[in-house]
Order: C-alpha cells, then structure tokens, then sequence
C-alpha cells in the first residue's frame, strides 16, 4: 500500500495514497501572450476538487526576444545581457491572491533574487542547468560568472523556464497546495521596464552609431511571449481528501511559509553613521538581509549610474562598512555586540542564514570566475569602473529564528521546521550602521523575512493570512 507524502501535511499521519493521480495541467495568461517590458501577466490557477499541486515540480515558462535590428549594416542592434540571477530577476513584482485577499507580494523582485542567487547558487549549477534554464552565466566570458548572465543579441530569442516556488511565499513553504478552493488563485508578474534585470550595450558602428542605437531603445526592444504555468498536480480520491482534511484542527489546512517585505532607503552621503527606521510589525520576525547598491561610479565616485547600461539591480557593494547592528525598541536583539563589516564575518553571517556555515558544501558566493577571486566580491567599497561589474558577495545578513539549524530558508523551504523569530508588533526597529570613513550615496535594499501563516478555511474553501 502506498502512503501520501509528508508534504500534503503539516503532521506526520499516514494515509493511504489509493487511486490518486497524477498530472501536468499547462495554463496561459488571461490577459496577453505577447506583450513589451512593464506589462504584468495575470494567470487563474482554476479551482480543482480533491486536487494539489507541486510548486517544486511546477514552472513558469516565457520566452525573451530583443526586437532591436539584427541587420548589421544598421545602428539599431543592440545587445541585452541578463545579470547573474538570469531571466527571473526581470519581473519586478509577483503577487498572489484569493479571493481578493493578498497572500503574497514579492516586491523589487530583481534585486532580492540576485540576492538569493548570490547566497544560494552552486557555479555548477549556474554554469549547468541554471544557464540552460535561466540565463545565469554568460556564455563567451567564464571569468563573469557569479556577476553576470547570458546574453540576447539582437534579434535572437530564447526560452526559460523557473520553479514557482521561488515566486510566492505560499509556493515556496515546501507543501502540496491544494487548489480545492471556491474561487481562482490569481498570479499576477509584473515585468519591469527594458533597463530591470540587465544592461544594454552596442558594438555595431562607430561610437555616435552605438550611442544612436542605445537612445533609441524603449519597452519595445524586449518581446515578452509564450508564457506558460505548467503546474504539476496530485488528485487525490475522495475517501483521503476527508481523511486529510480530518487530520488538520477543525478541517483547516494551515500552510506554515515565510513571507517576504521589503523596506527601501538611502545611505547619505559623507557620513560615518546612519540609523534607518525600518517600521517592522510582525509576530516572528525570522531573518534580516540587506545590500547597497551604488548611485554612482568611477574613480572619483562622480558618474552617475546609467540604468540602461549597467547591472544596477545587481551589483552590490561595502561602501566601507564598519559594522552594524539590529535595534529592536532601541536594544540589541539576537547579537548583543556589532556584526563587524570585514568579509569574513558577512561570509560567516551569510552561511549561518543559508545553513551551511557547519558544511564543506555550500555555496561559493561571487567566485569571480576562472580567476578564482572572491574576495574581491566582498570587498568592493566603491565601483570605480565604467561599468558596474556584477559583484554581489557583499550580503548583510542575520537569521533571527532562535533554532537556527532547524529554521531552514528561502531556498530550501522543504528541510524548514518552522520556529519563533522575534516579536516586532507595536515596537520600533532599526537597523544601525557605522562607516570606517566617510561613505558614498547608496540605496539601501532590505528584505525581511517573517513566520506567515496562511490558512484554508474548510467553512469558506479560501485562502486567509492568520499571521
């Protein structure tokens, strides 16, 4: 006799898994099948009875076509090249709903991907199935790998494909989601402009060619098509849909997840000590990450950023950062003492959130390519190129779960036994940070990540955020 999974339950009871089956359901948006930069896709997930679905077995699947001129003779060909975390960093925002209510909202979805990917990323894997999938190595430059991502030449297509439990805090709690609800959950993606998730760039002519060909870009220059949500699902027959339904409190299935904020704010220039208020209030606040993305570049620090033609969303740096420290009501909360701004440390924090500090195994954050130098991710105070380089390994991070090795995270949901973050209802947080010298202008970036319970009602048969 088979048995159901584990992950149709929050519990461990064994039910038997007679007559179920299995199968891939393939939908398309409602709204567009073709479409330029900015435009959001809206998709209903139909209500099925007795029915689940696999979010580590389903995907999303978009092709990407850069519509400048492949002609050669002309100076309209342009080249766009993805950042390390690939095609998916392009969609700026995804939100889930049912029902009209917001189960979950993934905003500046670019940078925090580019984040998870630089913290979670194995480079055989970026230069494996990762780059066949997603886009997340450049395929002419192995010393880029880690800071930048394939490559659409003008006129060139290509499709991807990304797991949806990396888009929506429900899909990614690691449990079958069960889709026997009265009404649709609407998935909605929003796509960010032509200049969100890459850099522009042109080779074609003389420089006043190339300079014609970049200005003249717009939305248009990438067509968006061929969306699919190819779902995996599970029906199960009637007989253990009620067995299961019986095992949970008052037939209620609860989905334990980890949602996702986001605060956005400004690190002033020319100073050696800044507080941002970050007006958190959840029950259990479980982990912190942050980066800084710079505002200009050059060796005098004097070039502004050019969103068209750099790796804006991407590139993260130090800004000589000499430590920082989470205030909660103005106290020290989890570490009593700074967390020191030397790579080492942010390594050390950085591992300890992804649970891999005890291990041999984890991932090699920002490696710098066949030069093997990813130090040099970690320590860029300021970008003094050109051009943004890509380098990513400057992630401040804290897990504040008080199990830290049971509390599991974003990209490995499925090994997580959820526990008690850090009370932050009715009370003031603030992230503190003090600069080993005057520092440059930087946007700060920060996603906190918090214990999310999203229940469906037997009584209503909708999805509700509990917590």
């Amino acid at each position: 006799m088979s048995v159901l999974p584990d992950r149709f339950l929050n519990k461990k009871h064994p039910h038997s898994a007679a007559n179920a089956t299995s199968y891939v359901s393939r939908q398309v948006p409602l709204n567009v099948q073709k479409a330029p930069a900015s435009t959001t896709i809206n998709f209903r997930i139909g209500t099925q009875p007795n029915t689940f679905v696999d979010p580590s077995a389903s995907f999303l699947r978009w092709k990407i076509k850069n519509t400048t001129a492949a002609d050669a003779s002309t100076t309209g060909a342009c080249t766009f090249e993805l950042g390390s975390a690939g095609a998916p960093a392009q969609f700026e925002t995804i939100v889930l709903l049912n029902s009209g209510s917001q189960l979950s909202h993934y905003q500046n979805y670019g940078v925090f991907r580019s984040m998870k990917n630089a913290m979670n990323c194995h480079t055989d894997w970026m230069i494996g199935p990762g780059n066949v999938m997603q886009g997340t190595a450049p395929d002419d430059n192995q010393s880029l790998v880690g800071r930048k991502g394939a490559k659409i030449k003008a006129g060139e297509e290509r499709v991807f494909v990304d797991p949806i439990c990396n888009h929506t805090s429900l899909f990614n709690c690691g449990k079958m989601i069960s889709l026997d609800t009265i009404d649709n959950l609407d998935l909605r993606y929003t796509i960010g402009d032509y200049t969100y998730g890459g850099a522009w760039s042109s080779t074609l002519g003389d420089l006043a060619a190339q300079t014609a060909a970049l200005q003249a870009l717009n939305d248009s220059s990438l067509e968006f098509s061929d969306f699919e949500l190819v779902l995996a699902c599970v029906q199960l027959d009637s007989g253990t849909a009620s067995q299961l339904r019986a095992a949970h409190p008052e037939g209620n299935i609860c989905y334990e997840c980890r949602g996702i904020g986001r605060v956005s704010s400004t690190i002033p220039a020319n100073v050696t000590g800044h507080n941002v208020v970050l007006g958190l209030g959840y029950s259990s606040l479980m982990a912190l990450h942050a980066v800084q993305l710079p505002q200009f570049k050059g060796s005098g620090q004097t070039d502004s950023i050019v969103p068209k033609t750099d790796h804006d969303k991407s590139t993260f740096v130090k800004n000589f950062l000499n430590r920082h420290i989470f205030l909660l009501d103005g106290a020290p909360v989890e570490n009593l003492r700074h967390i020191k701004g030397d790579p080492a440390e942010i390594a050390a924090f950085q591992q300890i959130a992804t649970g891999n500090f005890h291990k041999f195994s984890g991932p090699i954050i920002d490696h710098g390519g066949t030069t093997l130098k990813p130090f040099e991710g970690f320590d860029n105070d300021t970008e003094t190129g050109s051009e943004l380089s890509g380098k990513k390994g400057y992630v401040l991070s804290q897990e504040l779960c008080i199990y830290k090795q049971k509390s599991g995270h974003w990209a490995d949901s499925e090994m997580a036994v959820m526990c008690e973050g850090r009370g932050t209802l009715a009370s003031s947080t603030q992230l503190n940070f003090e600069f080993s010298q005057a520092c440059k202008s930087t946007t700060l970036e920060i996603f906190p990540e918090y214990r999310q319970l999203i229940v469906l009602d037997n009584n209503t048969k909708t999805y509700r955020v509990s917590q």
